[in-house]
């Protein structure tokens, strides 16, 4: 019976990776995520697995929802076959009922193998740790020597000032002006404006000025990322695997061209690293107790207010720690603390000042979207829902504007052409027309939802990673080249991650959440608290975008998963004695 059965499976997963191929999304994770699979199946077809277990019957429910994820993510290859212009209905129909079956058995085989690999073969994903070291120091100080050295060198020769996209030339519009918005979150607006002024004060050069923020950023970034380096040697990790982190951190090119990129995303990146490194510091008790403590009470007010979705994640975070933790008073109340001083500072501070907070569509991209689509699949609209919209948007063109990708067109339609008070001021009764249009057209609104957060969760998209110029301005800052070979090397080095198949998957968004949902599964798995609460900031990050994501694959928007995941696997993959008990533990002195 187990031969069959490995038969069958080896079979949906055959099928369904052939099929795959041609999916809109990238392959390559596909095919690894399969042969990973069969591997994990190889490994756990001997054990006698309890099929009756409530263990296993999870496994199973977890299998079935991640295969209806997948399937629903690959809806262009169910719904709309490339088919023969002689097919019948009942040819369509079958056609499309092999689809999804291949899609779902496929998938629900491989999801299976792999979490019944992380739950029944436990010892397997542990790294062995290594006795304690001398001279620890060192794995930061060479990291961040060769690390800003990179960065710097590169900078200098091909992207001299930094690179300026229009969002930072809205900061740097805000700064000169003195009217300020929150829509690019204001506080770092506010630490852009003191290196621009000081850079100005100093140099009288607005592109000295620039460079000025951008120096500090390059540095404050690679002390980072060498933090990183020195704490996974102090979680005993062995010395190759702390060399092969910093030569992520230092080759890969997104971090490369994000440490000299003007974004908040950047900064956000950093202190999301930094709050889970103080956290894991605190829980395993690396280095002196109250400087853990004073880092991770800094980090939280970052987080909360130099992104848009820093609050919600940060709250999200809160709430773990209360189910996990909840004898830790200490963390608790910081992070209490930090919440109250956040909204304080974000909602009342702001108001005192007149600084703008985000319109009212800014937050409505999803729901937007759905509706959008339902017009541009020519759905089922109710009379009184179209008079409704009609109030606030122009509905004859909203399927000629929009766009499944990215919400910016319909959300532009409103506030250029519509009436965004009128939304705003009858928000309740717009928010029975969603449910009603939701409740006429269900699967085109799975269909909207999908098409604006696949990118988030399933395999990767070719879609663009970093900001590589600056935008035409009116400050006067430009560009500057020191070097023509340096920057063809770097043109040929980011053009490689663009367009070779294996080097895309570094830059699969979908294929990274993956191992960061299966580190999370295997820390609940082990019962390692630490590693569950550490992976929780970067989760609720996704569950953010899953919400409210305005773009469907924005490579910024998850960068603080791309920072942080050495410190993940590190925490996820170690053995330590220690690694449940997070209700007492307070680090040495």
């Amino acid at each position: 019976m187990k031969k069959i059965s490995y038969g069958l499976g080896l079979i949906c997963i055959a099928l369904c990776a052939i099929t795959l191929y041609d999916a809109r999304a990238l392959f390559a994770p596909y095919l690894i995520a399969a042969l990973f699979s069969i591997y994990c199946m190889n490994s756990v077809r001997s054990l006698d697995i309890d099929r009756k277990a409530g263990k296993y019957r999870l496994l199973v429910f977890v299998s079935v929802v991640a295969a209806l994820f997948i399937t629903f993510a690959n809806h262009a290859l169910w719904l709309h076959p490339d088919l023969p212009d002689f097919k019948t209905p009942a040819f369509v129909r079958l056609c499309k009922l092999y689809l999804i079956f291949v899609l779902m058995s496929g998938t629900f085989t491989c999801v299976m193998s792999v979490l019944s690999y992380i739950v029944y073969c436990k010892d397997s994903l542990t790294i062995k740790i290594v006795e304690g070291r001398k001279h620890a120091w060192l794995f930061f100080v060479i990291p961040f020597v060769i690390i800003s050295c990179i960065y710097l060198v590169i900078w200098y020769c091909c992207y001299y000032p930094g690179l300026v996209s229009l969002d930072t030339l809205d900061q740097i519009g805000q700064i000169f002006s003195g009217k300020y918005s929150n829509h690019q979150p204001f506080y770092h607006t506010l630490i852009l404006g003191v290196f621009l002024n000081s850079g100005l004060n100093m140099f009288g050069n607005i592109n000295m000025a620039v460079s000025f923020y951008v120096i500090f950023q390059v540095v404050f970034m690679a002390a980072t990322f060498a933090f990183t380096v020195y704490n996974m040697a102090k979680l005993r990790l062995p010395a190759w695997i702390c060399v092969v982190a910093t030569m992520y951190y230092a080759l890969m090119p997104f971090h490369i061209m994000y440490s000299f990129t003007v974004w908040k995303d950047v900064f956000f990146g950093a202190f999301v690293t930094l709050f889970i490194i103080f956290f894991v510091r605190i829980m395993n008790g690396i280095g002196i107790s109250f400087l853990n403590y004073v880092g991770f009470s800094l980090c939280g007010p970052v987080i909360c207010l130099i992104r848009s979705n820093g609050l919600f994640a940060y709250v999200f975070i809160f709430l773990s720690l209360i189910l996990l933790a909840r004898k830790n008073i200490k963390l608790i109340l910081i992070m209490l603390a930090t919440i109250i001083a956040a909204f304080i500072m974000k909602h009342n501070v702001l108001s005192m000042y007149n600084v703008t907070q985000p319109d009212t569509v800014e937050s409505l991209s999803i729901p937007l979207q759905q509706i959008a689509r339902v017009f541009y699949d020519g759905g089922d609209v109710a009379p009184d829902d179209m008079e409704m919209l009609s109030q606030i948007i122009d509905v004859s063109a909203i399927a000629d504007n929009y766009d499944g990708n990215i919400s910016d067109p319909i959300k532009e339609m409103i506030r250029d052409y519509g009436n965004e008070d009128f939304l705003s001021d009858n928000m309740k009764e717009y928010a029975l027309v969603y449910l009603h249009m939701l409740a006429r057209n269900p699967v085109t609104f799975v269909v909207a939802w999908v098409d604006s957060t696949c990118g988030y969760w399933n395999s990767g998209y070719n879609y663009w990673v970093w900001y590589w110029d600056v935008e035409p301005n009116t400050f006067g800052i430009a560009r500057t080249v020191h070097s023509n070979g340096m920057l063809h090397f770097m043109d040929e080095y980011l053009w490689l991650f663009y367009n070779n198949r294996v080097l895309q998957v570094f830059t699969a968004i979908g294929f990274l959440v993956w191992i960061l949902l299966a580190l999370f599964a295997k820390n609940i798995n082990d019962g390692n608290r630490c590693g569950i609460i550490a992976t929780v900031p970067l989760l609720a990050i996704l569950l953010s975008l899953f919400i409210s994501s305005p773009v469907f694959s924005e490579f910024r928007y998850v960068y603080a998963l791309y920072c942080s995941i050495p410190v993940i696997i590190a925490v996820s993959c170690t053995h330590s004695d220690n690694k449940g008990d997070l209700d007492n533990k307070e680090g040495n002195n």
